[in-house]
């Protein structure tokens, strides 16, 4: 694989000087204008394995050319972040089409500044495609990324129609971390053959998943002592944004600084949410699935899951926003005896999950001694002299009783007088 000199010198600038295994597997195929299915580990590289290729294919001028369905908003932010450098060096336009934005301001950009690549959230790019902003003709490359998760925030029908409708000419590139209808039936809902890359399978993992055991009475002071651990920094993930604001509100009262992703939140504000954390303003980002929904946040070491999730794949994806890039991390769930079954039931065959302790500023496999077997002889003689003491009193008893007459020669007496 060869990258242009521009792209190159970018990657260079940012250290990226080795491709990863997806992004060397991808190249290709993609370069070559190939329709693809792309499966990866998250964190391993996927959004440049897709958009440098295809950035690459795009010819400056030609609008709307490349186009990037992502789940989120913050997601999409992140990739039009991401490949911006990229697209400037080959002289390219990048816009961010997404909910959370101003419409109208988005419209006008969309209108004046010709951009060839666009990248969106799947409500407003087809709020612009059925206004006629953006052409099914223009499209040549249509990237669908989290692939496995796109269907939680578009109608497969949409999706389908879009892609049957394309020219036969362009491409469409679904990337995601794992399998799922979109994937497993790509070429029946779209249309036209598929190429399978899937690297899963070869790629290694630095990522340690891990549980503590305990009951929610004592969750909030385990999530303190965590938050002390050495080099903690953490994003807690919750099922539901109720349960995570109600918990914000009790957490609010503790010493630890935290930030939280609400969906309810403004765009900016959750970004600076974002923001502090990667930059060590605070140490723990409350969040739920969507909200995190691919995030990439730098030197992020914990994934802690205050409720056991219901399926592997929402698991795989929070554990996604650690160890990235081959990087150590850990995901800690927490829960008891019937979480533990139950997490080691859902991912069977995926991951192994290994009991944890604390162990100072650290986790430890290895269960500690308790410092009671030392205490225990002094708790086991104070049991003893606490048994010893009614056989005590039972001898003063005896002697008492003897002293009121209750002896043998008094009862041996009285039968003789008898």
């Amino acid at each position: 694989m060869i990258y242009t000199e521009q792209i190159q010198a970018v990657l260079q600038k940012e250290g990226k000087s080795r491709p990863t295994l997806i992004q060397k597997e991808t190249y290709e195929a993609i370069k070559n204008g190939a329709s693809l299915v792309a499966l990866a580990k998250t964190g391993t590289g996927k959004t440049l394995a897709y958009a440098l290729p295809a950035l690459e294919r795009v010819i400056p001028g030609e609008k709307n050319s490349l186009v990037i369905l992502a789940p989120t908003t913050e997601l999409a932010v992140q990739i039009r972040n991401a490949i911006l450098p990229f697209a400037k060096a080959l002289g390219l336009k990048t816009l961010a089409l997404v909910g959370a934005g101003n419409r109208q301001r988005q419209d006008e950009r969309l209108k004046k500044n010709n951009c060839e690549v666009l990248v969106c959230t799947p409500g407003r790019f087809f709020d612009f495609f059925s206004s006629g902003r953006i052409k099914l003709i223009q499209i040549k490359t249509l990237v669908i990324d989290e692939a496995d998760d796109i269907l939680e925030f578009a109608k497969l029908e949409l999706l389908s129609s879009l892609g049957q409708n394309l020219p036969s000419s362009s491409q469409i590139l679904l990337f995601g971390a794992t399998e799922s209808q979109i994937t497993q039936e790509a070429e029946e809902i779209f249309a036209r053959h598929f190429f399978l890359v899937d690297v899963r399978p070869d790629q290694g993992s630095r990522t340690e998943h891990v549980f503590l055991q305990v009951d929610n009475e004592h969750k909030l002071e385990y999530l303190q002592r965590l938050c002390k651990l050495d080099g903690f920094r953490g994003l807690l993930f919750f099922d539901s944004n109720e349960g995570m604001l109600r918990f914000a509100r009790i957490f609010a009262h503790s010493k630890t600084r935290f930030e939280v992703l609400a969906n309810n939140f403004s765009k900016d504000k959750r970004q600076q949410a974002i923001r502090d954390l990667a930059k060590g303003k605070v140490k723990l980002l409350l969040a739920t699935d969507l909200a995190a929904r691919g995030l990439d946040i730098p030197k992020l070491t914990y994934v802690v899951n205050y409720e056991i999730p219901t399926d592997a794949n929402t698991y795989m994806h929070r554990a996604g926003r650690t160890g990235r890039m081959q990087q150590e991390g850990k995901v800690v769930s927490l829960g008891n005896d019937h979480d533990l079954r139950k997490l080691k039931k859902l991912l069977e065959g995926e991951v192994t999950v290994d009991r944890v302790y604390f162990a100072g500023y650290h986790l430890s496999k290895e269960k500690p001694v308790k410092k009671e077997k030392a205490e225990g002889k002094d708790k086991t003689d104070k049991k003893t002299a606490v048994i010893d003491q009614p056989v005590k009193k039972k001898k003063k008893s005896k002697k008492k009783n003897k002293n009121k007459g209750y002896h043998p020669h008094y009862l041996k007496g009285k039968k003789q007088s008898e």
